[in-house]
């Protein structure tokens, strides 16, 4: 092993083993020395990443510690600083002169055309949103689900005299499983042509902007407030349209009894 890493084996794997030249799709977890956990790359693969062993894209130190491993071997390294982010360091992420610790797991030999998926890839996404109302306490809300099922509900609860800029926030993320997801998707894809009268028409929708940072939708005839969904695939819109946010058929949906309890759990006192 090269001077300035120790390398400690804590499962010998059984299948090809990596050379100085391989590509290797890898599962692996980055620390300092005390143990404090440090995210190198954008965490879009659950910490799986593609390393190419005789490329200078990445740090000297992994780049060797990963030689002669086996697939479905486990092994720890321990990086010197010069083998590493040396004397400089990451700013607000590696202190200057750190060394690195790294639990690796090789998943896979693979071949320099390999990629992981495009993790700003949008095969499927749901968007449901309501603009909120401050005066009525009503808070600003989204909900976004992708691919199959990954969501985020993010909530703005107004605060009482304050403009939206100013607003108690919260976040609600998970996973829903791909049957959810696949229902909630067709149920909002056909909901216009199977209750086109409940579809509030773009001509028939204004922009309130009556309270401060405010822009929300509103039915004209109705003055109701209204939410907006909007659905993607293969990152392309391929529908968006309103309804109002006391719409009976649209409450019955999966995707609003959902949408309450998340609201629920996201109050704030």
């Amino acid at each position: 092993m090269k001077s300035g890493i120790k390398s400690k084996d804590i499962e010998i794997g059984s299948g090809k083993q990596a050379q100085s030249d391989s590509h290797v799709l890898i599962e692996c977890y980055f620390y300092l020395n005390k143990g404090e956990e440090i995210e190198l790359f954008g965490n879009y693969h659950n910490n799986q990443y593609v390393v190419s062993l005789n490329s200078r894209n990445y740090i000297p130190g992994l780049r060797h510690g990963i030689v002669g491993m086996r697939e479905g071997g486990v092994r720890n390294l321990r990086i010197s600083p010069h083998l590493a982010f040396g004397e400089r360091g990451i700013e607000n992420r590696i202190p200057p002169n750190a060394i690195l610790v790294c639990k690796i797991k090789l998943l896979k030999i693979v071949n320099e055309h390999f990629s992981l998926p495009d993790p700003f890839s949008r095969k499927r996404q749901v968007i449901v949103s309501h603009r909120g109302e401050a005066i009525n306490q009503k808070p600003r809300w989204t909900l976004g689900i992708i691919n199959d099922g990954e969501y985020e509900l993010t909530v703005n609860h107004p605060i009482p005299e304050m403009t939206w800029r100013y607003t108690k926030n919260k976040s609600i993320k998970g996973e829903f499983s791909k049957h959810e997801m696949d229902k909630m998707f067709l149920e909002l894809l056909n909901f216009p042509s199977s209750n086109s009268n409940d579809i509030v028409v773009y001509e028939n929708v204004w922009a309130d902007m009556s309270e401060k940072a405010g822009n929300t939708p509103r039915e004209r005839d109705t003055d109701l407030l209204c939410l907006h969904i909007s659905l993607y695939q293969e990152n392309k819109l391929i529908d968006s349209y309103y309804v109002t946010e006391v719409n009976e058929n649209f409450q019955k949906l999966d995707v609003m009894r959902i949408i309450n309890e998340l609201l629920d759990k996201a109050k704030v006192e």
